[in-house]
């Protein structure tokens, strides 16, 4: 099912595929994310952009411009559609300069993946433990992002590992939490 997910998308079956999803806007920093990519020592990658935005067409240029293979841009994509690049994902990673929370975090974690955000992402400190499933790094940091993506491309085992860490962790992250959490802070309302 993998394999016939990324043929769709020209994505050769056994390459490793990091995920960007998000608008192609200066604050998402998706030319950093591009820039640490051309750094990987990784020769079987591609790198997914589900997006679009004001800097898709630098995306693209830069990327012709570096002959960097593996490069897709999907364009904007409904909601319904992005399990198919969750699904297709090996690694997830989220390089905004500011982000007040990162709900593809938690829809990534969902499916098991790997995450690397960068330090002003919102919910990086609740969802991204560094070292057990995923890292956090200094935003604009390229070469700290880039030696993430390797070391979790070069060991099938971490990814393997912090993906089930992220499953586990955003498996608290539900509807039952949600009440017990609005119940409990309703009880402390009527306390002396």
């Amino acid at each position: 099912m993998k394999e016939e997910l990324k043929r769709r998308q020209g994505i050769k079956a056994d390459a490793k595929v990091i995920l960007f999803s998000g608008k192609l806007m200066e604050r998402k920093r998706p030319l950093d994310l591009l820039k640490a990519y051309e750094r990987l020592g990784c020769e079987n990658k591609s790198l997914v952009f589900v997006g679009e935005g004001e800097l898709r067409g630098s995306i693209e240029s830069y990327s012709r411009g570096r002959r960097l293979e593996g490069v897709h841009i999907t364009g904007f994509k409904n909601q319904s559609k992005m399990p198919e690049y969750y699904a297709i994902a090996d690694i997830l990673v989220l390089p905004s300069s500011y982000e007040t929370w990162g709900v593809v975090v938690n829809e990534a974690m969902n499916f098991q993946l790997p995450i690397i955000v960068s330090d002003r992402v919102g919910c990086g400190p609740d969802l991204v433990r560094h070292g057990e499933n995923g890292y956090r790094y200094p935003s604009g940091d390229i070469g700290r992002l880039a030696g993430h993506l390797d070391e979790l491309l070069a060991d099938d085992g971490k990814r393997s590992r912090f993906g089930r860490k992220s499953g586990k962790i955003i498996s608290a992250y539900n509807f039952g939490k949600d009440a017990e959490g609005i119940l409990a802070a309703l009880e402390n309302m009527h306390r002396p």
